[in-house]
């Protein structure tokens, strides 16, 4: 009792910081967005209503002030955002769309709002107060592409980790199996039913699909959900050398549909180890092929990002109901301004483009089960 008394009071204590902590980070959340807001209104009125295009008749008295204002709401806007996006963390850790959320919107402050201004016709003359104003709010980027980042690749990556470690009984609680301890038999990687860690000796002996070496999981009906069947099912019967002689003795389920025998099979441990083990194999195959796409065919895809690009700019100058000179290329100039620019939103969609990879493999392997 002494031994364990100090482990639960550690844990008590735990749980009272991780609460703290928690209630915490959620006032984050509330201050920071009040703080973002009002400094992304002010910058807002300067870049819309305010009219500081015409800056230059300004003394420089003004000028200052105005510059010193623009700079403040910016850091505001900075701090509000810093605060929310450590209050989110915190809060919706494993949550996969947040981290995607925040790359979209990173994507939209630095290259959205030039977009929407160029087909508005508004976008600001150079070295004005106006521009000065945009580029506080673009710089929302930094605030909001590095935590996304990391968000999408930590979700993506621990997501991969437990479906490794754990694979179908993430989604649910299994059935079929459940008290079966993991056996000390010869086992294969990706190998059949007798060959996987739930296979029980004593049941293997005389089992009509390992005599045939088949499949329980093709064959419909296995050790887990039928086993008196499978257990009887060679009872005075003489098993022959030829494996395929003995797939006769496999009783066969005929009165369950395909659509049953298949959702016996994915409550099954047997069935969900050899799917874990083949998303053990297809993770890393996906992980590896999206990143050696990306950097050995860079450049070309890259400039496929900047077509398509170009593409959004000339549907939307379609679409417009602005002069011609909203017509320009407005998104595509933003990203081709600053190489920096271009690699970032280049790295932001080939982080989503995993991601999104990792989940589908994960959907066909645990949910399809293919």
């Amino acid at each position: 009792m002494s031994t364990k008394r100090p482990s639960v009071q550690r844990e008590y204590q735990r749980q009272i910081m991780l609460r703290w902590i928690t209630t915490l980070t959620q006032w984050m959340i509330s201050v920071g967005a009040i703080i973002f807001i009002l400094g992304l209104v002010y910058l807002l009125y300067a870049l819309l209503i305010a009219g500081l295009d015409q800056s230059g008749g300004f003394s420089a008295q003004d000028q200052a002030r105005i510059e010193g204002n623009l700079t403040f709401a910016g850091r505001m806007v900075l701090l509000g955002a810093g605060l929310v996006v450590i209050g989110v963390a915190w809060n919706y850790l494993e949550e996969p769309l947040v981290g995607v959320v925040m790359l979209v919107l990173a994507g939209l402050f630095y290259w959205g709002f030039p977009l929407a201004l160029g087909q508005l016709d508004m976008m600001p003359n150079p070295g004005t107060l106006r521009e000065y104003a945009l580029n506080q709010i673009r710089n929302l980027v930094w605030v909001l592409f590095p935590p996304g980042m990391v968000l999408t690749v930590f979700v993506g990556f621990a997501h991969a980790i437990r479906r490794i470690r754990y694979g179908g009984s993430v989604d649910h609680t299994l059935t079929l199996g459940t008290t079966v301890a993991r056996q000390e038999v010869p086992q294969r990687f990706l190998g059949k039913c007798w060959q996987l860690p739930y296979c029980r000796d004593y049941v293997r002996q005389r089992c009509p699909i390992y005599h045939a070496r088949r499949t329980c999981w093709r064959e419909g009906v296995g050790c887990m959900c039928e086993e008196k069947n499978i257990a009887m099912a060679l009872k005075d019967a003489r098993i022959s050398d030829d494996p395929e002689k003995n797939a006769k003795y496999i009783p066969h389920n005929k009165t369950l549909s395909k659509w049953e025998l298949k959702q016996r099979c994915a409550e099954c441990v047997i069935f969900n180890e050899h799917q874990r083990q083949k998303y053990q194999l297809f993770a890393p195959l996906t992980i590896g092929a999206v990143l050696g796409i990306a950097y050995f065919f860079r450049e070309p895809l890259q400039a496929q990002v900047l077509n398509l690009i170009g593409q959004i700019d000339q549907l939307l100058a379609r679409f417009t109901l602005m002069p011609s000179e909203a017509r320009e290329n407005v998104l595509k100039q933003a990203v081709q301004a600053s190489e920096t620019a271009a690699l970032i939103l280049y790295i932001a969609l080939v982080i989503v483009v995993l991601s999104y990879s990792l989940r589908f493999v994960e959907t066909a392997v645990f949910k399809w089960k293919l």
